[in-house]
């Protein structure tokens, strides 16, 4: 298939080319003109789209015979404006210039869109659990991957575009590595957060692999589909396997979940009495960001083993690669 990748240039989007050329796919590598590879380093069967999907411009003249597109492009950082114009924006021009008869569109959406607070015991979340249902008590990512969701989705069914949503959890690898599961640095000590609460973490080509491998789907209209590796350390035990891989970590001290909780309400009460809960608190003290980051929950991907097949790269051989990267 001919396939248009968008965000080819950022850290999920660049793995994402590679398994869809090795796929067999040919790509149109979507690339805003700050982030442009060198000539010499595209390989065969990769077309460099030069455009800024958040403007007009002759990208969209690219897009005609495309069979397929996977949209990773998405703002994730910045507040809320800048958020709405890289993610919202950009995907309501995207969906405006798309040409007719697309085989399948994968889009690429998050755990953030889910409500931390929904699962109850034993607190599992799937493709199930259901979205945020007050996303202004959360952060301008949610927001706007809520909206960019929503969007996508309304447009596939208007259009009777088969569509494959991926909800990754925390994308890791070489240049991004979550802290080695640490929550805050005070000297040489690392404080781990809700030591014993798993991490959603799966690693970058694997996520990639996946999404690649949504292209192929036999499904029609529309599936959800949750990405995490199936090895899903404790945050202790993803700083202690950093550790032993080399990284650069300091003393781990673990800090228990309910104290965390504790301390986030009385930040809130504090906020309450004192700021008319106008106060803005570090995403440690949230409350509902608390529950998205250490709240004990268990992932499943059922569905996307059952679809997809076994993982390529293990944690030990994932968490030494990302370490090399961060080592000077």
């Amino acid at each position: 298939m001919k396939v248009l990748v968008t965000g080819a240039g950022g850290f999920l989007g660049r793995a994402v080319v590679v398994e869809a050329l090795a796929a067999g796919h040919e790509v149109l590598a979507m690339h805003r003109p700050a982030s442009l590879p060198e000539a010499e380093t595209v390989p065969a069967g990769v077309t460099v789209v030069p455009g800024d999907l958040r403007q007009g411009g002759s990208w969209r003249d690219a897009l005609g015979g495309i069979d397929a597109v996977i949209h990773c492009a998405a703002a994730a950082s910045g507040d809320l404006p800048t958020q709405l114009a890289g993610t919202v924006l950009a995907t309501e021009n995207l969906l405006a210039a798309l040409p007719s008869g697309l085989a399948r569109f994968a889009h690429v959406s998050s755990f953030s869109v889910y409500d931390f607070a929904a699962p109850n015991w034993p607190a599992v979340l799937d493709e199930n659990t259901p979205l945020e249902p007050r996303p202004l008590r959360r952060d301008a990512y949610t927001q706007t991957k809520l909206r960019q969701e929503r969007m996508v989705r309304e447009f596939c069914a208007a259009k009777g575009i088969p569509l494959a949503v991926l909800r990754p959890g925390a994308i890791y690898g070489p240049g991004k590595h979550w802290d080695y599961g640490k929550a805050l640095a005070i000297g040489p000590f690392d404080l781990i957060f809700a030591p014993l609460s798993r991490m959603r973490l799966i690693h970058v080509r694997n996520c990639a692999a996946e999404i690649v491998a949504a292209l192929e789907l036999p499904e029609p209209g529309e599936t959800m589909i949750n990405l995490v590796d199936d090895e899903r350390p404790t945050h202790w035990g993803y700083h202690h396997g950093a550790r032993g891989a080399g990284a650069p970590v300091g003393l781990a001290v673990p800090v228990p979940y309910l104290a965390v909780r504790a301390l986030g309400a009385l930040a809130w009460l504090a906020s309450k009495t004192f700021f008319r809960g106008r106060a803005r608190l570090p995403e440690w003290l949230d409350l509902p960001r608390q529950q998205v980051r250490w709240r004990p929950i268990r992932y499943r991907n059922a569905l996307a083993r059952r679809l997809f097949g076994k993982q390529q790269v293990r944690l030990s051989e994932g968490l030494q690669e990302t370490v090399a990267t961060t080592l000077p």
